[in-house]
């Protein structure tokens, strides 16, 4: 046989590559060994997304290594947000790189890291990548193909990893070539919720899916970077509902024993008869306050 085919022969996929079943970082969310994507516009809390991520993984030893590579934000930022104290001081798997520790460009840094791609290197590793516009011409549809190559490369090698990138005007796409979405595993817009104060509610939308992934919201608690899983409906809360969600919580302070639906709608201003407030008061019951039968009313209370 010639030797080329020989040689195709020890590179063929065998029965055992085909066992592997698609694990979970974060349930629903963050597959292992995939390349996930979300992306929004400046200034709605991306990378303290990330970051947060990050903790969360390193604290719940989900991973050997996490490597984040921030071409995005200044140290004077990281310093504001706490970064040493809350990560890379506390973490000793964790490679913080930013750009004033790196001697080459972040492209550059990619095709080093995929020099090393290969035979499970980078098993049980994840790569944060802050951001994706940092990195290449998101323009160009060559050096945006290479740098997701480079990335594909990488993931082969075992690696997870987590692209932070930027929407067009609109919010609701991503900036730059088509070859970015053709490249990537799984995709979420991103969506910063009305939040209380030292947290940032997010909303992530699937845009793309491989593994069984869903829309998903969490919570960022800044001060001690926690992540936290928030209930859906309330990540998905409009202006109206935000609105009456307070006036019912304010309404049930001053009314301790509790309420019936026609005494809450009136100290809500809505009359009786108003479906929509109703719903509303329905939807949020086992969320924001409690409801038990008493007679033939139910009475709501703050639990």
């Amino acid at each position: 046989m010639n030797n080329v085919f020989e040689y195709l022969q020890t590179l063929k996929l065998q029965d055992t590559h085909f066992n592997a079943e698609v694990e979970f970082l974060i349930p629903d969310f963050l597959p292992k060994k995939l390349i996930t994507m979300y992306y929004a516009d400046g200034g709605n809390g991306k990378s303290w997304l990330a970051q947060a991520i990050t903790n969360h993984l390193l604290d719940e030893k989900k991973v050997a290594m996490l490597t984040y590579i921030d071409f995005d934000n200044p140290v004077s930022i990281l310093k504001d947000r706490n970064i040493y104290d809350l990560l890379i001081k506390k973490h000793k798997n964790l490679n913080y790189i930013q750009r004033s520790t790196l001697n080459m460009p972040p492209f550059d840094l990619l095709l080093k890291l995929e020099e090393h791609a290969y035979n499970g290197a980078y098993e049980d590793c994840v790569f944060m990548i802050d951001s994706l516009r940092n990195v290449v011409d998101i323009m160009h549809d060559g050096k945006v193909m290479r740098v997701m190559d480079a990335l594909m490369n990488i993931r082969e090698a075992g690696a997870t990893i987590v692209l932070l990138h930027h929407s067009n005007k609109d919010g609701r796409n991503y900036q730059g070539s088509n070859n970015i979405r053709n490249s990537i595993d799984c995709m979420y817009r991103l969506d910063k919720r009305p939040s209380q104060e030292n947290e940032i509610n997010f909303l992530l939308e699937v845009q793309k899916e491989r593994a069984g992934i869903k829309d998903r919201a969490f919570c960022v608690k800044t001060k001690e970077l926690s992540l936290q899983e928030m209930d859906f409906d309330i990540a998905c809360m409009n202006e109206y509902e935000l609105e009456f969600v307070e006036k019912v919580k304010k309404a049930l302070m001053l009314y301790k024993e509790g309420l019936n639906k026609t005494e809450l709608l009136e100290n809500t201003g809505h009359k009786k008869d108003d479906k929509t407030a109703r719903d509303t008061l329905d939807k949020f019951t086992d969320k924001f306050w409690k409801s038990k039968k008493a007679g033939n009313k139910y009475v709501y209370s703050l639990g």
